[in-house]
């Protein structure tokens, strides 16, 4: 969908390009769905930040946009780099980017921005003072794998069995659970800001969720984009709020969120102010400008091609799960 989203884009801005995606293997649906795909080495190989380097010579990309967690800290730190070779990439330094990826370290920056938190804690502190029922997730993890609700001492070992000593600890809070979408110039200004509630998650990803205009929650994003410093373009942020309390914050995400779809079917079109920026054009993002109360309900769809290696494929010899 995001795809889709910036060819709309470059089309409205009456802007030629090709769309290139790259994984680390063709069984992707992006990989088919761009104009051009291209395979890279996994992330955290020497050799893949010198791919894409070289990716972007050799199609002439203009713009990088990183869409996981995994790599946003080698993109970062190399993101001179690529605009040696022509390529802006939409990330912050590596000391910001860090700062929003740790968690004891994000936890800070909601208190500087003078916003309710949720206590973090790492597991080697969480045995010396437990407390459940609690919330784990890896300390570097995406898409929701690792996490879970963990309610007493026996849950827990199963899941340090399953995913290892690297998680990090929070407290449970129940209530609404909402992302908040934001665009930021590289001035500093927010431009846009759609809070959406999350409805429904699977795998870590929203499944259905609705806009909400609260101006509590846009303005604490608008307070947090504050201390974010060198954190640019398109960056999410997420908090629960218990029944009659205020918002408490857990994790910001300094790229596209993956339920941002909703923020651009509700008249925030990230992917546009995003190439107008690029591109030295006014931005005409305006915040508080989006449909409230426009419901996303997601579903599975498929893209079909010929397989010229089947015995290649992941989950050939053994079906992946997820």
């Amino acid at each position: 969908m995001l795809l889709e989203a910036f060819r709309h884009a470059m089309a409205e801005l009456d802007v030629s390009g090709t769309l290139v995606a790259t994984d680390q293997t063709a069984a992707s649906s992006a990989f088919h769905s761009a104009d051009v795909g291209e395979i890279v080495p996994v992330v955290g190989r020497i050799e893949y930040i010198p791919t894409l380097l070289e990716l972007a010579k050799k199609h002439a990309v203009g713009l990088l946009v990183p869409l996981t967690d995994l790599d946003l800290r080698s993109l970062a730190r190399h993101r001179d780099a690529f605009a040696a070779a022509g390529c802006t990439v939409m990330i912050g330094s590596e000391k910001d980017v860090k700062k929003c990826r740790d968690k004891a370290r994000c936890s800070d920056l909601f208190g500087e921005a003078g916003l309710a938190t949720i206590k973090t804690c790492s597991l080697k502190e969480f045995r010396l003072r437990p407390f459940y029922p609690c919330f784990v997730k890896p300390v570097r993890g995406s898409g929701g794998v690792g996490t879970g609700l963990i309610r007493n001492e026996n849950e827990l070992r199963a899941h340090v069995a399953t995913y290892g000593e690297l998680l990090l600890v929070q407290e449970y809070v129940p209530g609404q659970e909402y992302t908040i979408d934001v665009y930021r110039d590289r001035g500093g200004t927010v431009r846009a800001v759609v809070p959406r509630q999350r409805l429904a998650v699977r795998s870590g990803e929203v499944s259905k969720g609705i806009t909400v205009k609260d101006r509590v929650l846009i303005g604490a994003a608008e307070d947090l984009a504050g201390k974010l410093d060198s954190i640019w373009g398109v960056f999410c942020c997420q908090c629960r709020r218990p029944k009659g309390a205020p918002p408490r914050f857990f994790e910001i995400n300094p790229r596209f969120g993956g339920g941002v779809p909703l923020s651009i079917a509700a008249g925030a079109n990230m992917p546009i102010y995003l190439l107008q920026e690029v591109l030295g054009l006014p931005i005409t993002a305006k915040v508080g400008q989006f449909t409230e109360d426009l419901l996303m309900l997601r579903y599975d769809d498929a893209v079909f091609v010929k397989a010229r290696k089947p015995a290649e494929l992941p989950g050939y010899d053994t079906p992946q799960i997820r």
